[in-house]
Order: structure tokens, then C-alpha cells, then sequence
């Protein structure tokens, strides 16, 4: 057995609480959407990524990351950061706009799209979050950052801080502002490949758009509607009434279910 002090967070830590739940993988469409509604992002996705020709391979490699940060030893996440270092040092260019994945505006929107769209989900879904558990979450989520390349101390310090500079983005004029973020966004919604994933996603598309907050939803061609907002307060409605009677091994992920054997 594993001590606490030998994983990145501890199992009581906000970070394990929040991202053991499956249900929030509900929303990892809307959180890549709007990932790749950063106009960097858009770039580098579309000029390096294979996500197009295998939308399940990526969301694969991109799952493992983060669940090995956030549930492994100190020493499985540090390798999983070198690993993931070296697929982004090759991830830079200048066309349509110039891209780096290692820039710090970036790598933060990524960031915040993870926390953004997690708490949201999850406090629909699960339960409330206290102003100490947001804050905790939020310093645990930097930690998180780091293993990526970012700088714990670029951007927001606080939660109350991290919430100010969120709402910015999505007011703000930079997110959607050029065409390939829109072509990006559908791609990532209704993936080319493999066709059974392709016609499964489009049914979902309705849910992807409520989790994707105005302005940017309208700017990348999504619709909040009657019958999608409907669709989606009922799948909460029987989400939040079937979770607390789940049991683990279908509510929690694998990856926290090996961790807490380990403990």
C-alpha cells in the first residue's frame, strides 16, 4: 500500500473528489469545443492533431494524461509529463495565426476550460461546491497546470480571480474570431471518423451546446433550443437522482478505483 504523500494529490484532495465521477465526462466535447475556440488552439490542433482520422485515439491519449496526473504517483506523473512535453515541442507555427504549445494564454484557456465546465457539471450533477472547496479545487487544478508546462503563477491566484478572468474570455473578442476555430469546434463535435462516432455525436450535439456558454456557443454555430435545453434538464434530472444509489464501479472512473486500491 501506497501512502498519501507518494501521489501528486492526496485521496481527499478536491481534485480526486471532482474528477473521479464518469459523469463528468459528459462534458469533455464541450470543454474541447471550447478549447479549440482559442484561435492558438485551433491552429495547433488543426496542423498537428490526428483527431480528425481517430477521434478515439486522441480522446484516449488524452484521458490517460490526465487521469495518470491526477491519480498516479508523484514518479507515473512525471513521466507522463515528460511524455507529454515532448508531443508539444513539436507543436508550434505561424499559420493563420502563430501557435506554441508551450504559450502560457493558451496553455491557461485550456486549463480553465477543464475547470470551467467540470465544476459546472458537477455541481449540476453531484452537489454544490463551498467557496473553500472552489478554492481548494482551484489550487489543486494549478498543481494540475504545471505537469502541462504552465506556470502556477501565470494568471489567476484565486478562485474569485480565476472566475473574473473566465467570464473575460467569454465575453471578450478572442475566442471564435477567426473561421478555422468554428471548423475546429465542429470537427471536434461531429468527428470525421470512425462513421459510428460520427453518427452517435450528432444526436448529442444539442447537449454539447448547453454546456458551452453565450457568446462563444453562438459564434461557433451552436444553438441553445427549446428542445435541447429540455433534453438536458431531464439527462440532469435522472443523472442527479441515479448517482447517489451508482455503485462505484459504474459511477467512479477506473483510474480512481486502481488509485484508491493502492492507498
Amino acid at each position: 500500500m501506497l501512502s498519501a504523500a507518494a501521489f501528486v494529490f492526496p485521496p481527499d484532495s478536491q481534485i480526486w473528489r471532482l474528477s473521479r465521477e464518469n459523469a463528468l465526462l459528459l462534458g469533455g466535447p464541450a470543454a474541447a469545443i471550447l478549447q479549440v475556440a482559442h484561435p492558438e488552439i485551433a491552429a495547433g490542433v488543426a496542423a498537428h492533431s490526428e483527431f480528425r482520422q481517430d477521434a478515439l485515439g486522441r480522446l484516449r491519449r488524452t484521458l490517460d494524461a490526465v487521469y495518470t496526473i491526477t491519480f498516479a504517483t508523484r514518479a507515473e506523473a512525471e513521466a507522463m509529463q515528460k511524455r507529454v512535453a515532448a508531443v508539444h515541442a513539436k507543436v508550434r507555427g505561424s499559420h493563420p495565426v502563430a501557435y506554441d504549445a508551450f504559450s502560457p494564454s493558451a496553455q491557461l484557456w485550456v486549463l480553465a476550460t477543464l475547470i470551467g465546465v467540470g465544476t459546472q457539471l458537477f455541481e449540476q450533477l453531484v452537489s454544490p461546491l463551498s467557496v473553500a472547496e472552489r478554492e481548494a479545487h482551484y489550487r489543486e487544478m494549478r498543481v494540475f497546470g504545471s505537469y502541462f508546462g504552465l506556470d502556477p503563477a501565470f494568471g489567476p491566484q484565486t478562485s474569485e480571480e480565476f472566475r473574473d478572468y473566465y467570464a473575460a474570455m467569454l465575453a471578450g473578442p478572442e475566442l471564435a474570431s477567426i473561421p478555422l476555430c468554428r471548423e475546429m469546434a465542429w470537427a471536434v463535435a461531429v468527428p470525421h471518423a470512425p462513421v459510428f462516432l460520427r453518427l452517435a455525436s450528432r444526436p448529442l450535439v444539442g447537449l454539447m451546446a448547453e454546456l458551452i456558454p453565450a457568446p462563444v456557443r453562438e459564434r461557433l454555430g451552436f444553438r441553445s433550443t427549446k428542445s435541447s435545453r429540455a433534453i438536458f434538464a431531464a439527462t440532469r434530472g435522472v443523472l442527479r437522482g441515479f448517482l447517489p444509489v451508482m455503485p462505484g464501479a459504474l459511477r467512479f472512473t477506473r483510474p480512481y478505483r486502481k488509485a484508491r486500491q493502492r492507498n
